[in-house]
């Protein structure tokens, strides 16, 4: 079994070419939860939301925001825009949940449900409430990162991280994982993850490698990561992680921090990172693929055609070939 841990308020792209180009059958993604928010008493998971739809076929409801307008009228305030298909993913869950099912129960169930081969399950109950101070005000880390508009950032609070517990079945997840690899579209929104105890215990424990993709240090999470005094580089985001780790990706332009980051006792690999899916096209960098082994997925003429042999045997009669023959 794989793992693959991801947090931030974007799927990042490499995540995305993933689920369009290769199968994660056998894989379980444990999303974060510092990006979760409530609409009119209701919690969105964010993160999970994000990749359950992404992994679904669901099409209605995701670019749609009736539902989300409605409430408007009604006097709600909406700060983060809500998709009609993440309000119907949280009614589902507030429903199995208020009949006493556990959390990962019911993400388990969901993903069942949208008959997704790929499991996606939170990280935690807990919350971390991540405030950005401003010069106009004080905003979530989630509003921060997704505005069009530039901010005066003054400071960053991350509040709760040192009490939330994660869940048993992601602490055994991780230690059973036979790879993992940890994927943050930022260095910020990772932290609540990589900082857990329960969480370092349990990568420490694990057997199978931990590969950490460090994510695109850009201007907005550059002035955070100065607030916390961390270094805004590709050294400064790996000393977050500590010694838990075998191998970190960084992209090409970087390389010449290899030595400085070899010292913290991990194997540094230079690769071509890119900001968007577009520029990925279908494959992921050969690096990450040979420490995350994934299968491609056939391609949807090539499966057609299997489908429609098999069918043409069928009204012939010819028996199907068994494993062994094939």
């Amino acid at each position: 079994m794989k793992t693959i841990i991801y947090a931030g308020a974007e799927l990042p792209p490499i995540l995305r070419v993933m689920s369009k180009a290769y199968s994660l059958s056998d894989v379980t993604i444990i999303a974060n939860n510092i990006h979760d928010y409530y609409l009119s008493g209701l919690k969105i998971m964010h993160e999970t939301d994000s990749a359950i739809l992404l992994l679904s076929k669901i099409k209605e409801g995701v670019d749609s925001y009736t539902l989300q307008r409605i409430l408007e009228k009604f006097g709600v305030k909406a700060s983060i825009p809500t998709s009609d298909a993440k309000i119907g993913i949280t009614l589902y869950r507030e429903g199995k949940l208020k009949n006493n099912q556990d959390l990962v129960s019911v993400h388990r169930d969901l993903c069942k449900a949208l008959q997704l081969k790929t499991n996606v399950i939170p990280f935690t109950n807990g919350e971390v409430e991540a405030l950005v101070k401003t010069g106009e005000g004080e905003i979530s880390l989630l509003e921060y990162f997704t505005a069009k508009k530039e901010f005066n950032v003054k400071k960053l609070e991350l509040e709760g991280m040192e009490k939330i517990k994660p869940f048993d079945q992601v602490v055994k997840i991780i230690k059973d994982s036979e790879s993992i690899l940890i994927i943050p579209n930022d260095p910020i929104s990772i932290m609540p993850i990589i900082k857990n105890k329960n969480i370092q215990e349990a990568i420490e424990n694990c057997q199978g490698h931990v590969t950490v993709i460090c994510p695109p240090i850009t201007k907005r999470s550059t002035l955070l990561l100065e607030t916390l005094g961390i270094e805004p580089t590709p050294l400064g985001v790996a000393k977050t992680f500590e010694e838990h780790i075998d191998t970190f990706l960084i992209d090409r332009n970087y390389q010449d921090l290899k030595p400085q980051i070899e010292i913290l006792k991990m194997e540094v690999v230079a690769t071509d990172l890119y900001e968007t899916e577009a520029e990925y096209g279908n494959t992921i960098p050969k690096p990450i693929q040979e420490r995350f082994q994934l299968e491609t997925k056939a391609p949807p003429v090539i499966t057609g055609l299997k489908k429609g042999v098999q069918k043409i045997g069928k009204i012939l009669g010819t028996p199907e070939k068994t494993k062994e023959q094939e």
